[in-house]
């Protein structure tokens, strides 16, 4: 297996004074509180959003704006005329910015990113090929185009997800069981493609059942990977349950699948944040289903919440140092705000300043000193998460239901009831060897917290 860095290569390391640094922050909307994080960390902070239309609107200028950690600005690679690319760090946190970063990386700038290697997550055909390429597991996988075709194959098969490549925003994936139930969503997407029903790409893999689901969120620098890292599960309708732990630790199936991946971000000269979805089987078969080049959500909060340094692994992971982020918390719990209302509108949410670092939100601005999510064309129903963290899951879990106690916005929904069901998967992992953690406290006390 691959060796972890240990803590002993940030001691080899020099520590940088950030103060006399500038960072631009590149991203889509969802990390700009991860960007307020670290920039705090810097002499000076830029945080740029894509704004570009044929008709410009406020709202595509107004994500970012109105903090005092970074100031949001309309052409980043102004810039470069007035400040010395050996003190000028570009952390890209999201995809679609390939071309942008290697532009910069020719002209000799400090580049933290995923480069080309983004067409892992955006290529999904290409990459199933890849998989099977690297020796790595692949379930069933139909490459189908037009909708019509899509239709004919649904009518035959059962149990399959149904996705899309590239563009993120036409459709989420759906589950499809039997035709009659998934024919009004065919439909739908028929009156949503228009002519490009005809031509539009759609890819369909088998359920993997009885499965647990694992997988690593984190970074990595031309394929090599940090001392500690965060083992994580997902609550549905909640948010996830994250524990930090020495990158030996993490579940074999998960350093298994990042050696198999290794080669590959080393060629891509891969630098930044990556994120892997893993089906494990009780036949020990790690299926990665999708793979996250960028940050994840809400894994980013909780890395957040357990993990220091991060400025610090930002600015010498761009040239390739893996400075490992210190651990500060063991355990973290992100509890997602559902919200409909905030979809399509402006939203505003108010909390008490003692638990900002708590509240972590997507398409984030700040007016007249309200927090507000701005409309965005693709809008959520999660405008974000509200965290808690602590040396146990009990301390954790309580310390978030407190936190969402606090906060207030219209129509804002946070559930932790159905948390203590987190346990029933990280039990079934424990029995296919994937450890998340020595002492768990028992479903009872997790519904008192």
């Amino acid at each position: 297996m691959i060796q972890a860095t240990q803590n002993k290569e940030n001691e080899t390391l020099k520590k940088v004074d950030l103060k006399k640094k500038t960072v631009v922050f590149v991203d889509n909307g969802l990390f700009v509180d991860f960007a307020r994080h670290c920039a705090k960390a810097f002499g000076k902070a830029y945080y740029y959003m894509g704004w570009q239309t044929y008709a410009v609107c406020s709202n595509g200028l107004m994500t970012g704006v109105g903090f005092d950690e970074m100031e949001r600005i309309k052409n980043p690679l102004h810039l470069l005329q007035r400040v010395a690319k050996d003190d000028l760090l570009w952390v890209f946190l999201d995809v679609y910015y390939s071309d942008l970063q290697e532009h910069l990386l020719s002209l000799g700038c400090r580049v933290w990113g995923s480069r080309r290697g983004e067409e892992m997550e955006l290529n999904r055909w290409e990459f199933k090929e890849h998989l099977k390429k690297l020796g790595l597991p692949v379930q069933h996988v139909e490459h189908i185009q037009g909708l019509e075709a899509l239709k004919e194959y649904l009518k035959l098969a059962k149990d399959q997800y149904i996705k899309t490549s590239f563009v993120r925003g036409d459709f989420e994936t759906f589950r499809h069981e039997l035709y009659k139930l998934t024919e009004p969503r065919l439909d739908d997407l028929a009156h949503v493609f228009g002519p490009l029903k005809r031509q539009y790409e759609f890819i369909t893999e088998d359920d993997i059942p009885n499965a647990v689901e694992v997988g690593y969120d984190g970074f990595t620098i031309d394929g090599r990977y940090p001392s500690h890292a965060m083992m994580a599960y997902e609550v549905k309708d909640v948010g996830m349950i994250g524990a930090s732990m020495p990158y030996k630790s993490l579940a074999e199936p998960v350093r298994f699948v990042n050696e198999k991946l290794s080669e590959t971000l080393k060629r891509y000269n891969y630098r930044g944040f990556l994120c892997t979805e893993i089906r494990y089987t009780k036949e020990k078969k790690p299926f990665l289903i999708d793979p996250c080049c960028r940050l994840g959500t809400p894994s980013n909060e909780l890395l957040q919440a357990l993990f220091d340094e991060w400025p610090q692994t930002l600015w010498h992971g761009a040239v390739g140092e893996v400075w490992s982020p210190k651990p500060k918390a063991k355990f973290a719990v992100a509890a997602v705000i559902h919200c409909e209302y905030a979809v399509d509108n402006w939203w505003s949410i108010f909390y008490p300043k003692e638990i900002e670092e708590f509240v972590k939100l997507r398409f984030h601005c700040r007016v007249d000193g309200v927090d507000w999510i701005v409309p965005q064309p693709t809008g959520l129903p999660s405008p974000g998460v509200i965290l808690g963290s602590g040396e146990t899951l009990f301390e954790a879990v309580k310390q978030c239901k407190s936190h969402a106690k606090e906060v207030q916005g219209y129509q804002m929904e946070v559930t932790l009831d159905s948390i203590d069901e987190a346990l029933e998967t990280i039990q079934k992992g424990e029995k296919l060897g994937v450890h998340f953690a020595d002492e768990l406290p028992t479903a009872e006390q997790l519904r008192r917290a």
